[in-house]
């Protein structure tokens, strides 16, 4: 098979799973996991595709398929992890926290496991696993029903427990943010419970990669005017920072 017959086969898995893995791409196609990598970066360069830790993701600026948790954790890890220790300096002990199913959440998780006398609220199966093993923090676990491949409680069972709180902070992450200001998510059936979770937060914080911006997302969640502040990377562009200033956001780059 030819590159640019490979490279077209590659652009049809995107359309049609919204992501793809080198490993299991390269044993269908019967070629080497280097040549899949290779395609991948001349395909990067060429702006078809982002590449990612094990595969690509679309380069689109709209989303509308979900990706797989195990997916998403590896892309952007870095970015992710300095947005989760910028916002863990947010965090006090004594503190009641609501944390956001997803993979900047998750990372936030973990820069709080030494904490003490922390309380967290969570949807999220993979945070509840992590934080369980801490007796120094308090860990309620909000119930519904759990979904494949993403591992968030959803449903009317955990909004209503989630409309029963308040919180001191909730931390929320986010499919897509518009450049109309409007966070939006892919799946329709979490946006219920990320307003439910906003609406709980005495204060309420986004964590969003530079990836996540002029970005049309499938569901509104809310806008940028009803959030507190915001935290990102410095990958952002101009126009992101001009938005976040119009919108009087109070934002910081790491």
């Amino acid at each position: 098979m030819l590159a640019e017959e490979r490279r077209a086969v590659l652009l049809q898995e995107l359309q049609h799973n919204g992501y793809l893995e080198v490993t299991q791409v390269s044993a269908r196609l019967g070629v080497s996991s280097a040549t899949i990598r290779r395609d991948l970066e001349h395909m990067d360069q060429e702006g078809q595709l982002v590449r990612t830790r094990g595969g690509a993701v679309p380069a689109t600026r709209s989303t509308t398929l979900e990706i797989p948790y195990d997916i998403k954790r590896a892309h952007n890890t870095d970015e992710k992890r300095r947005i989760a220790a910028a916002a863990a300096e947010m965090v006090h002990d004594g503190e009641t926290i609501a944390l956001d199913a997803g993979s900047t959440t998750y990372q936030l998780a973990l820069q709080l496991i030494h904490r003490h006398s922390l309380t967290v609220v969570t949807n999220d199966l993979h945070i509840a696993v992590k934080l369980a093993a801490h007796p120094n923090i308090t860990l309620l676990c909000t119930g519904g029903m759990a979904r494949s491949n993403v591992f968030a409680l959803l449903g009317h069972q955990t909004e209503a427990f989630l409309k029963a709180l308040r919180v001191n902070k909730t931390f929320l992450g986010a499919d897509a943010i518009h450049p109309d200001g409007v966070i939006a998510n892919v799946n329709l059936d979490e946006v219920p419970v990320k307003q439910a979770m906003l609406r709980a937060g005495e204060r309420v914080i986004v964590l969003a990669d530079a990836s996540k911006f002029d970005v049309s997302g499938f569901a509104k969640v809310c806008n940028l005017a009803e959030i507190h502040a915001l935290i990102t990377d410095s990958r952002i562009s101009k126009r992101t920072l001009s938005l976040l200033t119009e919108w009087q956001v109070d934002f910081r780059i790491v």
